[in-house]
């Protein structure tokens, strides 16, 4: 049956939704979000919009962000929802809690574009493209709805974060051509950069110096960590680690980027990239974490030292075979 016929008709037969992405959400999980909420609101549903983190805020600029409700403004209880959407969120403990709790009450539809994804929903479209927003665009035409300028913005927004601006290995043809065909309908492509790329507070690029100042390379494998003191010197947040990993990936001649970040309890958060010829999901898999080739990660419970011990010979293993190439 086409997928996107039986979440159409699914869609037809309920009038109130809560649509949910993945704790400590990018631009993919929210623009899904936004872009499908107003979209569902053309049909004359409701929509209740869900996210235990909320919205960073670089993606504040995105219309109807403030509508997404946190783990403290959504009530135990929902009265009168009939479905859940879950969007780019590979398992439903990756919604937290209160998420999962309220969503396993609910008919679901699994929205998804990650390969690890458990096919948890009733209904499951889970397709490995770059970007979840790519599906929920591919629905949106579908239903024969408007791609009004909120909603491409939205989803171009997803697209461009989850290519890295189309710097990845995952940009196809027929991505490209969605990507052009959401500029056709209004999206924002200037303000997708400037508050993706362009608007990083000062304490983040002062810590950004001290990770890069102890960062480490060796076997074509660059690391470094993040500690709650390198935080604190700073003066950043939380929300300032994000995007780091990304900056250790363009080094040359390195293969992996990996970054250690020490939470509370001794469990430190696992972020990797790769260029080419390794697929880290592979290797986040191994720590019960997953994610795409490119772009993975896991929780370690731990010591630092002897996590990156361990998570570095995981991808020592995998570096077998690799070429030393020049080729990025």
């Amino acid at each position: 049956m086409n997928r996107l016929k039986e979440i159409e008709d699914e869609i037809s037969r309920h009038d109130k939704f809560i649509i949910g992405s993945h704790r400590s959400p990018e631009a993919d999980a929210i623009g899904s979000q936004l872009g499908l909420s107003r979209a569902l609101r053309q049909r004359g549903k409701q929509t209740i919009l869900y996210n235990r983190d909320g919205v960073p805020k670089n993606l504040s600029f995105l219309k109807g962000s403030d509508s997404i409700l946190e783990h403290d403004e959504l009530p135990e209880e929902v009265t009168d929802v009939e479905m859940g959407i879950v969007v780019d969120c590979s398992d439903l403990e990756r919604l937290g809690d209160k998420g999962e709790r309220l969503f396993r009450r609910l008919p679901i539809i699994n929205i998804d574009h990650h390969k690890d994804n458990t096919n948890f929903g009733d209904i499951n479209y889970v397709e490995s493209v770059a970007a979840t927003t790519q599906i929920i665009a591919d629905l949106i035409e579908y239903m024969g709805l408007k791609l009004d300028e909120p909603i491409a913005t939205a989803l171009y927004s997803g697209i461009i974060a989850d290519t890295s601006s189309f710097q990845n290995e995952n940009v196809s043809a027929n991505l490209l051509g969605k990507a052009a065909k959401l500029l056709e309908s209004g999206a924002d492509a200037r303000s997708v950069i400037v508050n993706l790329y362009e608007r990083e507070p000062f304490s983040k690029l002062k810590l950004l110096g001290e990770v890069l100042s102890t960062a480490k390379f060796e076997d074509r494998i660059v690391w470094a960590e993040i500690t709650p003191e390198k935080i604190e010197k700073a003066g950043a947040t939380q929300e300032d680690t994000e995007g780091i990993v990304g900056k250790l990936r363009t080094t040359e001649g390195a293969k992996v980027a990996c970054l250690f970040k020490k939470l509370p309890e001794e469990t430190i958060k696992v972020s990797l990239r790769s260029k080419d010829g390794v697929d880290v999901s592979e290797v986040a898999g191994e720590f019960g974490g997953g994610g795409h080739r490119v772009a993975a990660g896991c929780m370690v419970d731990g010591k630092m030292e002897k996590v990156e011990e361990r998570v570095l010979r995981e991808i020592k293993k995998r570096m077998d075979g690799v070429p030393r190439s020049t080729k990025q």
